[in-house]
């Protein structure tokens, strides 16, 4: 191999990839090319290599007591551990012909002291590895406003007036300023005066301009932090349907931001979709807003935002598209004695393409349940036409099982807790991630305040309850081999599922009302229930599982295929075949600690 494809060769491995021009020159001035027959022991306890090893090709076993402990193949790098250490417990034994390139200890040792990123990717820990890995994976498509802060705009000078300040002397002020807002400040709050409050609360109605600035202003004035990310203002905006926000530095109000400084930053229509669903007046004009959210997870996706952005999102935006079909459908006397819930993905803002529907309607005690089946009937037919598939489960207000009384429901509760069979739990699950997101919240709030009543002391439901998290093999083998059928691997039975069940079986012990997989999963870290490495090691695992397979589908509906839960390991770079490992290995280890914490072993 030539120095030119050489150099090409390091240049695309990592943490190689992250060298300057002189320490990659010098790694290549020491490198050499090695060749091994096989059953050679290459390092031993006794055999300490003074070579860094990657695989150009041939497969090497590494054991441990015996134990086949990992398996390396092509583009695979060993062993970093013992040129550091000088000292190994491991045995690796060449188990096909091997042709490798060989840095010699001393050079090795040497990039470890002149690069940093070098050096940290060889001394961190499994989480932090992972990591890196995600880095450098999406470092060329990560597009720069999800590194963009709001300090990196410019912020409009804030017109600010104290409360007492009489209307015609802000509005003289405001023109000085060359603004047409009004930062009210009044009992250490900000409140705002815009163009629309003028017309409304003076004009029309001939107001006295010797009022005080307060009694006309709207509270609170929402604001965002002078370091937060473009991205979080632009949730907050698309929340709130807002034009502008305040900027806070130290506690103090600096400045405003417009809606159209931020989205100057972006190149997707979220904005446009938010005023569209706020705007409609008919089911044809939410439709149309429903189904251009693909085209907005597409334009986000392929610049690398995080997928738990885009879920944070998406879930926005079709919690106000469920919000307004409701109003538009269901007959406003009727709106209130009822709650429409979401569950399941939707319900833990997390569900990013339109795979299925899961809803419920709790209806109040007082209220005839069946004056209800009829608009439900006409609501899930036109999710459908909004890109909600139907749920194959029928796990929606048109079935009766899921539209019943706020009484029924709590009977029905009762039934999950004491039934035996997988469907209750599975049932349980489904409700316990519910969100109300139209009509009466309050339904479901007292809902899930005697649904952790009942639970408490029920320990050995709880260990069946989360025994599901066990339901499905982690398809990796004791080796690090990948386990598929036909390269493919079913993310979501895999990896995902277990790490939502077992955190959702944690949480509904532990009384955590939060429903995201993830901040559950700090809300458990903070109550010191599950460690804190573990907690960042599920976190990293379970976001790169969630963008693998969003990718995935995506790539399916490019190709005008079915959306499953699969990928194909032949689609993925080395750099994602690396992570994926590491991943499933963080999934069986929290698979160890729900065995260990809900004491599986003792229940059949």
């Amino acid at each position: 191999m030539s120095l030119h494809n050489q150099k090409e060769f390091l240049s695309s491995h990592h943490p190689f990839d992250k060298l300057s021009e002189f320490e990659l020159n010098l790694c290549l001035k020491n490198i050499d090319i090695g060749y091994y027959a096989k059953d050679n022991v290459i390092i031993s306890p006794t055999k300490i290599s003074d070579k860094f090893f990657i695989i150009i090709k041939g497969e090497v076993n590494e054991y441990n007591d015996d134990v086949l402990t990992s398996v390396y193949h092509i583009d695979d790098s060993f062993d970093a551990d013992s040129l550091i250490s000088n000292q190994t417990k491991s045995y690796f034994k060449i188990s096909e012909d091997l042709i490798c390139y060989e840095l010699n200890k001393k050079i090795f040792l040497k990039l470890l002291e002149l690069n940093s990123k070098f050096k940290e990717f060889y001394l961190q820990d499994l989480s932090n590895r992972l990591q890196s890995l995600k880095t450098k994976q999406y470092d060329n498509d990560m597009s720069s406003f999800m590194v963009s802060r709001i300090s990196e705009l410019y912020l409009h000078k804030a017109c600010v007036v104290s409360g007492d300040t009489i209307l015609k002397d802000a509005i003289t002020k405001s023109l000085e300023y060359k603004t047409s807002t009004i930062v009210v400040e009044h009992d250490e709050k900000y409140g705002i005066i815009t163009d629309s409050v003028l017309k409304k609360e003076v004009l029309l109605k001939g107001a006295n301009l010797l009022i005080k600035s307060f009694s006309i202003a709207n509270f609170p004035l929402i604001c965002v932090k002078y370091d937060d990310f473009l991205f979080q203002a632009l949730l907050t905006i698309t929340k709130h349907t807002i034009k502008r926000i305040g900027v806070i530095k130290d506690g103090k109000l600096i400045g405003t931001v417009d809606q159209i400084d931020i989205l100057s930053y972006f190149a997707n229509h979220i904005h446009l979709i938010a005023n569209q669903i706020s705007k409609a007046t008919t089911t044809q004009e939410l439709q149309k807003a429903s189904l251009s959210i693909i085209k907005t997870v597409r334009s986000l996706s392929s610049k690398g935002v995080s997928t738990t952005y885009i879920a944070k999102m998406v879930a926005q935006l079709n919690s106000k598209i469920y919000e307004k079909l409701f109003a538009l459908m269901v007959p406003e006397d009727l709106q209130n004695s009822c709650a429409l819930l979401i569950m399941g993905s939707e319900g833990r803002d997390e569900q990013i393409l339109k795979t299925d529907q899961d809803n419920a309607l709790i209806i109040n005690n007082n209220t005839d349940t069946k004056l209800y089946e009829p608009h439900m009937q006409e609501f899930c037919k036109k999710l459908i036409e909004f890109g909600f598939p139907k749920c194959d489960g029928d796990i929606m207000v048109t079935n009766s099982y899921w539209r019943k009384s706020q009484k029924d429901f709590e009977l029905q509760i009762d039934s999950w807790i004491n039934g035996s069979n997988m469907e209750d739990y599975m049932n349980m699950a489904i409700f316990f991630d519910a969100k109300a997101v139209a009509g009466d919240a309050s339904l479901l709030k007292k809902l899930k305040k005697k649904l952790f009543k009942k639970i408490q002391n029920k320990d050995v439901y709880m260990a069946y309850f989360a025994k599901a998290t066990l339901t499905f093999e982690t398809p990796i083998g004791l080796f690090s081999n990948f386990i598929t059928k036909d390269d493919n691997i079913d993310l979501k039975k895999g990896a995902i599922f277990a790490i939502v069940q077992g955190v959702r079986a944690l949480s509904l012990r532990h009384t955590i009302t939060k429903l995201p997989t993830i901040a559950r999963i700090k809300e458990l870290n903070k109550q010191d229930i599950i460690p804190r490495d573990m907690a960042s090691e599920l976190i990293e695992a379970f976001e790169l599982l969630v963008r693998l397979k969003t990718q995935a589908q995506l790539d399916k509906i490019d190709n005008n295929m079915p959306i499953t839960n699969s990928i194909n390991l032949t689609n993925l770079t080395k750099i994602q075949r690396d992570m994926l490992k590491d991943s499933f290995k963080i999934v069986n280890n929290f698979k160890k600690f729900i065995s260990n914490h809900f004491r599986l072993d003792n229940i059949s």
